[in-house]
């Protein structure tokens, strides 16, 4: 293809014999958007001059700037862009769950139909086979007691404990009431329990009133000393 220089000398493109060829098949199909096809595709390739994939230069679309006026671009990207898994969603956070007639299985722990296992948070209940001693040395079976006074505080009504998602889970520890009534403080202040590690303030105090009472476990006992001076055997205030 020849055509005029802007100086007046002629120009020639040469295209090579595959686009001859190319451009003489081209004219005896009689197709003209053959040809330009075919035209193109010799364009192209003496352009990339032989060039392997490899060695050519891959260039990235044009990105609009979109940064808003006070605020830093973002880096300037050159490669390909990759979408991040998105992340799971998070826990959904407790919430009181209500259990029916749950078994007791010792002075703080409950057992569901689901067979989840859940401790009363904060508190420490005796053990079954505990024996407590008054001062005039008589033995009494206090676990045993405790446990029994846990379900007659229940009388079959339901518990309500603050749980995540139970499923997947067979123990747990928990705050639980019985209707407005925290069981863990109730425990403590009847002198059923102790308080453990992760006692509140408020638990803690309740266990003391209850051993100055001497109410529950501490029924008969020896006077705390850093209790102020009561009548043995006091009940505690409703």
């Amino acid at each position: 293809m020849d055509g005029a220089h802007r100086l007046g000398e002629p120009v020639t493109l040469r295209l090579g014999a595959a686009a001859d060829s190319g451009a003489k098949a081209g004219r005896r199909s009689g197709g003209p958007l053959a040809l330009l096809l075919i035209l193109a595709n010799a364009i192209l390739a003496a352009g990339c001059g032989g060039l392997s994939a490899e060695e050519l230069e891959v260039v990235p679309p044009p990105a609009r700037n979109v940064t808003p006026p006070g605020i830093l671009p973002g880096p300037q990207v050159d490669g390909p862009l990759y979408r991040e898994p998105t992340p799971p969603p998070p826990p959904a956070p407790p919430r009181w769950r209500r259990f029916f007639l749950p078994k007791t299985t010792d002075g703080a722990t409950f057992v569901t139909r689901n067979h989840l296992v859940i401790k009363v948070f904060g508190v420490t209940p005796p053990p079954l086979d505990q024996i407590c001693r008054r001062m005039d040395g008589e033995e009494w079976p206090c676990g045993r007691t405790a446990l029994f006074s846990l379900r007659m505080f229940l009388r079959g009504r339901a518990v309500e404990c603050l749980l995540p998602n139970p499923d997947g889970i067979d123990r747990a520890v928990a705050p639980c009431r019985v209707g407005s009534i925290d069981v863990g403080r109730w425990l403590l202040r009847q002198g059923w329990a102790t308080p453990d590690e992760n006692a509140t303030d408020e638990y803690r105090t309740a266990a003391h009133d209850a051993r100055c009472d001497r109410v529950g476990m501490w029924r008969g006992s020896e006077a705390d000393p850093g209790c102020p001076g009561k009548p043995a055997d006091d009940p505690p205030p409703s």
